[in-house]
């Protein structure tokens, strides 16, 4: 059985400008390196975007094997 890693870290990052954009990465390193490889013609443009966020916005749902949204207190940290 294989042991679940560390939690992931919530970013956020815009591009186009104005255009928000969320991911889950294991490190800041990890994120830049994406960010490196989806966008290699103009990372100066979106790497300066690039913020660790605390937790998904509340717009963002978590839904359970029977479709229904899980409450944020219900919710495993990650």
């Amino acid at each position: 059985m294989t042991q679940p890693g560390p939690p992931l870290l919530k970013f956020r990052y815009e591009y186009p400008p104005g255009e928000a954009h969320f991911l889950e990465a294991p490190s800041a390193e990890a994120a830049v390196r994406f960010l490196r490889r989806t966008y290699p013609h103009n990372p100066v443009d979106v790497l300066p975007t690039l913020r660790e966020i605390s937790r998904w916005p509340a717009f963002w749902k978590t839904v359970d094997a029977q479709g229904l949204v899980v409450p944020d207190n219900a919710r495993p940290r990650s």
